[in-house]
């Protein structure tokens, strides 16, 4: 009896000590984050597959691009680097979320505004809209 006593505890003890898992808040600001590097990095390819198949990004003067082929020429030829702070994240619905971001670029550019609505396919959350605001 008192091993098997041993072996519960032992397991009690393992979980919690173990690495929650992520929330979905915790998950799409880890998104955010990727996006902000890959885009930083000028990697096309990799800010590309943060979006859904069908993801889209529109520019606050209404230039859409849509797809990941686009998406992926569209940031691997960005210049510069940009600051990006995840100011909100909210939950419509329990596959879809939200995302209010100030951007930082180099003067004169300043600050701005973006909106992210992300979807989880699969457990996984993507972009799927990407609205530059001003």
């Amino acid at each position: 009896m008192r091993l098997s006593a041993f072996f519960v505890a032992a397991t009690l003890a393992a979980r919690l000590h173990a690495q929650p898992p992520q929330t979905d808040e915790q998950s799409i600001r880890a998104l955010i984050t990727a996006f902000a590097t890959a885009r930083n990095l000028h990697d096309g390819e990799a800010a590309a597959r943060l979006y859904s198949e069908d993801g889209e990004w529109l520019s606050a003067k209404g230039y859409p691009a849509q797809g990941r082929t686009e998406l992926a020429r569209i940031w691997g030829g960005v210049t510069g680097q940009v600051q990006r702070t995840v100011e909100s994240v909210d939950f419509p619905g329990p596959n879809i979320s939200l995302v209010r971001v100030t951007t930082q670029y180099a003067e004169p550019i300043g600050r701005h505004h973006e909106v992210f609505i992300c979807v989880k396919d699969d457990g996984t959350w993507k972009i799927r809209v990407h609205q530059s605001v001003d």
